[in-house]
This record gives C-alpha cells, sequence and structure tokens, in this order.
C-alpha cells in the first residue's frame, strides 16, 4: 500500500526547487494516520542535466534526469518509491497513477456525448477528468423555454461550485456547459501540473 505521498505543496516546492542548486529539507505525511516522515533533497544543477541526492535517514539515494519542464514529478516519483518501497502491480492500492504520467482535465469523446444528451433531457452526471474527485454535474431542463440551469462541482471539504443558466438552441448550451466544465477543470488542476 503507498502509505506516503507528496502533497501539492510539495509539488509545488519541488517544481521550483529543481532549477536551484541548494539543499532542501521535506516532510511527508502518511495518508491514514498523518505520521510524518523528514528527507534532505539535494540538487545539482547543470546545464544539459541534474541530479538529485535524497537522503532518507542513513539511506542515500541518487537520480539523474535530463532538464526538462516535468523533471519534478519523475522526482516525486522516485521519492515516493524511495519512501513507500517498490512499486507492487498485484497491490490494487499501488496503481495509482505516477506524477509524470498524470492528465488532468481530459474532457473525453464519450464524456461529451453524455454531456449533450444531459443538456436534452437534463438529470446528473458524475464527470472523471483525472482528478481525485470527479466532477458532479447536474443539469434541469426548463419546460416553459430553451434553458437549462447548470450545477457543477469539484471537491467535498471546499467544493468548487458553479451555478447557472443558459438559453438557446440544444448546441448552443452544450457549448457553454462545456465551455464552463474546461474552466472548472482548469481551475482544480493542482497548480504543479498546469502549464
Amino acid at each position: 500500500m503507498r502509505k506516503y505521498k507528496l502533497d501539492n505543496r510539495t509539488l509545488q516546492l519541488l517544481n521550483a526547487q529543481v532549477n536551484l542548486t541548494e539543499t532542501f529539507t521535506h516532510t511527508l505525511r502518511s495518508t491514514p494516520r498523518r505520521d510524518v516522515l523528514s528527507f534532505r533533497l539535494k540538487v545539482e544543477r547543470s546545464q544539459s542535466d541534474t541530479l538529485f541526492t535524497v537522503e532518507l535517514g542513513s539511506e542515500r539515494h541518487t537520480l539523474t534526469l535530463p532538464n526538462e519542464k516535468k523533471m519534478h514529478l519523475k522526482l516525486a516519483d522516485f521519492i515516493e518509491e524511495i519512501v513507500n518501497g517498490p512499486f507492487d502491480p498485484s497491490n490494487p492500492a499501488d496503481l495509482l497513477t505516477p506524477h509524470a504520467s498524470r492528465r488532468f482535465g481530459t474532457f473525453e469523446a464519450e464524456q461529451r456525448q453524455q454531456v449533450f444528451e444531459l443538456v436534452r433531457t437534463g438529470g446528473t452526471l458524475s464527470l472523471d477528468m483525472g482528478f481525485d474527485l470527479p466532477i458532479q454535474l447536474a443539469l434541469h431542463r426548463n419546460i416553459t423555454r430553451k434553458a437549462v440551469t447548470t450545477i457543477m462541482s469539484i471537491g467535498v471539504k471546499k467544493p468548487r461550485t458553479k451555478c447557472f443558466t443558459v438559453f438557446g438552441s440544444d448546441t448552443e448550451m452544450y457549448e457553454k456547459i462545456v465551455e464552463s466544465i474546461n474552466h472548472l477543470a482548469a481551475v482544480a488542476t493542482p497548480a504543479a501540473h498546469a502549464a
């Protein structure tokens, strides 16, 4: 089981720190019990690649990566593998997508078709767009005129929510709702993964 996980704040720090030559101290917290684990990260940057040394207690692990835009995510995967042990494909808890492979805000053609059907009939839908939680979408079809009242949200503790009514043909309403879904997905994308 993946006990320790890097949070979004640490990912943002790593994004900045991979461009520096310095030693940094970070802490990891476990998911269920919030146990704390400290490690040191030494970064030595050159023109073409960067050498990372992760010191965890008396252990030292090194990784050299070419200088590229998403190397902080590869480093995050490396750190999590050191802390949690090797990846076990037979364990369903280990089947989380690595940081470097995650894609947020992917709005597939099948999901677009489901949203279009929802615009025509009304109802609810959960859209899995690669985030920890799905985007919840509820549409109320107005009978007296060509309009749809839409409520969409993502999150539990502090959900990001949108509520609005759109008018026009089914296609026009669909385009406005898709645009709003894309805006909500952009806001929900963790800063360390954006851009």
